[in-house]
């Protein structure tokens, strides 16, 4: 696969996805950033073209006398396409991230998909399914890839797409190799011998991605031809420029990519700490007062806390929908009054407390001087008007005590963000998968599953603080620190409070894994 123009193509191919992966590190839109991005499909079909003529004649470097070329290309770039629409959810190359934050939705649309997510990844993950067997079963065997009598079987081009998984596997876990190396050299070594152990170690990463994505390609271009049997191929003077060709291409953009992640800007700042649900370390149920009164003496920056409305068009401080798991009754708060609610036991690591009505949680809050990060749920049994009462009730008070709101809801930020301009209303993600500048808010609080770097500098554009939620391990809150977050939502409060103040030297592994999460 190394003859003259295929190595000429990978070349192309290699060079296209890193300058994407590089430019994709800019904020915002940008017609050049999409222009190469049609280039690097245009270069993949015709490089997915070549590899499959050569596995079948073995004759890459004569090009011109292929008939239906044109038409062939546009098969494979219709393949590799798909492909890549395959590989979005699982990294893109490194790419997924910065597709996804620049996608461009209507509010309401996103909105939609945010309320009924379950629905939405049921129905999602059955296109998707339908679309692997489009691509690896049907695809393949019906378009004009190759000629008729060379076109593999089911089977085939499944043993081929299990390979090529096999080999993200084996760079999976030699990557997780590399990282315990690295945070065994931020516990010995000295900032600078650190830096460069990091660089080293990205550039490994790097190669060794390369290597197998290049080799489940031709793996996965081998089985829809039929697998054909290949002649050995004696090694000629003329394939040393090629190969040597190739290399610079990878050393040169591989580089540029390396600088570009030891250089991140914002890695490592002040993090805001906020309790979730009011919890420290399991102390306490969560909601409720003794939790409050217990985290308070953390000095959170912020405790964060679920609103629902009740029966009565009042609040009731309590996160789920359902009362069964903690209070042992199927019942919703839209079927009790506040004052049937305050009786009810809440019970959760072997503790117990009773609900506690928003107004009475508010009043011990101000009287802690505790801010508050308030989470406004919405359901269709709300009433009309509902977030208006909200806002027009305490609006003003969450402003003046310093607290702040946020929803998954955006009808919910959209409202308070016009009824109350001064009072700081976020927006609360469950994945990540569209332009944060489609759903203005004051900040953000990302699912950290699906978070990325890009992600925070979108918001840090917008001039938005980035929270992310809810890491509990000290290697999650230890790499999201990484990643540049302003903030952290988590149930291990004070271990979030060590994790952040250590030394940023002994922190670096998180920036190797972060890079190594980013290509799957």
């Amino acid at each position: 696969m190394l003859v003259p123009r295929l190595a000429a193509g990978w070349a192309g191919v290699i060079l296209g996805l890193g300058a994407l992966r590089w430019w994709g590190r800019r904020p915002g839109q940008s017609l050049l950033g999409w222009c190469l991005a049609l280039l690097v499909i245009g270069l993949m079909g015709r490089q997915l073209w070549r590899v499959g003529r050569a596995l079948l004649t073995q004759a890459a470097d004569d090009l011109s006398s292929t008939p239906n070329g044109g038409r062939r290309v546009l098969a494979w770039a219709g393949l590799g396409l798909t492909g890549g629409i395959l590989a979005l959810p699982w990294g893109l190359w490194g790419l997924s991230s910065r597709f996804w934050v620049r996608l461009p939705m209507p509010a309401t649309l996103v909105n939609w998909v945010t309320l009924n997510r379950r629905p939405v990844l049921v129905v999602s993950g059955l296109l998707y399914l339908a679309l692997v067997l489009w691509g690896v079963i049907w695809g393949p065997r019906h378009l004009p890839v190759t000629t008729t009598g060379h076109r593999g079987t089911g089977w085939q081009m499944l043993s081929g797409l299990g390979v090529q998984v096999g080999l993200l596997a084996s760079w999976f876990a030699m990557s997780l190799a590399v990282v315990a190396v690295n945070r065994l050299a931020d516990r010995y070594f000295s900032t600078q011998v650190v830096r460069w152990v990091t660089r080293g170690s990205l550039l490994v990463i790097l190669a060794g991605f390369t290597l197998a994505a290049l080799l489940g390609a031709v793996t996965l271009i081998w089985s829809w031809c039929g697998q054909p049997i290949q002649r050995p191929i004696h090694p000629h003077w003329a394939l040393r420029w090629p190969f040597w060709g190739l290399v610079v291409s990878w050393l040169v953009i591989s580089g540029a990519v390396v600088a570009q992640t030891v250089r991140q800007p914002d890695r490592f700042q002040a993090t805001v700490t906020i309790s979730h649900r009011g919890v420290d370390h399991g102390v306490g149920v969560q909601n409720t007062l003794g939790a409050l009164r217990h985290v308070h003496q953390e000095h959170p920056r912020y405790v964060e806390m679920d609103l629902h409305e009740t029966r009565d068009h009042r609040w009731v401080v309590l996160h789920d929908e359902n009362l069964q798991q903690l209070a042992g009754r199927s019942v919703t708060p839209h079927q009790l009054t506040l004052r049937q609610l305050e009786r009810l036991t809440v019970r959760e690591n072997g503790q117990s407390a009773r609900l506690v009505g928003w107004d009475r949680y508010l009043r011990t809050a101000e009287t802690l001087r505790q801010p508050l990060l308030v989470e406004l749920k919405t359901t269709p049994q709300d009433s009309p008007g509902m977030v208006r009462r909200f806002a027009r009730a305490y609006g003003r008070r969450l402003t003046r005590d310093r607290s702040a709101v946020h929803s998954l809801d955006y009808r919910v930020v959209a409202q308070l963000r016009r009824d109350v301009p001064a009072l700081r209303v976020g927006y609360i993600t469950p994945f990540n998968w569209v332009a944060p500048s489609s759903v203005p808010a004051d900040f953000y609080s990302f699912q950290r599953l699906s978070v990325s770097d890009q992600f925070v500098a979108a918001a840090h554009a917008a001039h938005a603080p980035a929270y992310l939620w809810t890491p509990d391990s000290p290697a999650a809150m230890t790499r999201l620190w990484a990643l540049g977050a302003d903030g952290q939502i988590t149930n291990e409060l004070s271990r979030l409070q060590r994790v952040v103040a250590q030394p940023t030297r002994q922190a670096w592994w998180a920036v190797v894994m972060n890079f190594v999460l980013s290509y799957i």
